[in-house]
């Protein structure tokens, strides 16, 4: 599944700015290679903390799409947290040269915390109509893993501790 597009980069950040980011050759068109490849390496970059918690592909989230004759016909989508942060970094990794107070680096730096929060369980991804995006990872999962409630006794004696100064 496919986290955002190139007109998903188009409607959040301009067709403007696509064309600067993209067109080397001045032909004031959006270059959707070079917009596609950084798509692919930040879902790629993305990936690598949702794939700790959630299993890889994810199922995406079923959306109502009532189309003419089925009105309870569904579409499978990305979370929508998922193609913000996809965008963000591909709109990062489209950039050669920022400073750290740059507001494209600043929302590449929040997207990557916000990726560490859900790879550290402290966040899920949700589906605003219902259902889960994907299958979580036992034992990974927030609530799944093993607790052990009991140990055994540890007994240090002298004969132990002999030898140690």
């Amino acid at each position: 599944m496919q986290y955002a597009s190139v007109q998903d980069l188009m409607d959040r950040f301009g067709e403007r700015e696509l064309i600067e980011l993209t067109d080397q050759d001045e032909l004031q068109a959006v270059k959707t290679p070079r917009a596609q490849r950084a798509l692919d390496d930040a879902q790629a970059f993305v990936d690598g903390f949702v794939g700790r918690i959630y299993s890889l592909p994810l199922m995406g989230c079923k959306k109502p799409a009532p189309v003419l004759g089925d009105p309870h016909a569904v579409q499978y989508v990305p979370p929508p947290q998922l193609m913000r942060i996809c965008c963000d970094v591909a709109r990062y990794y489209l950039h050669t040269h920022l400073s750290p107070e740059h507001e494209v680096y600043l929302r590449f730096k929040a997207a990557e915390r916000e990726l560490q929060a859900i790879a550290d369980g402290k966040t899920l991804l949700s589906c605003p109509w219902g259902g889960a995006p994907g299958q979580q990872l036992a034992g990974d999962a927030p609530g799944e893993a093993e607790v052990y409630s009991s140990f055994s006794r540890r007994s240090v004696s002298d004969d132990d501790l002999r030898g140690f100064a």
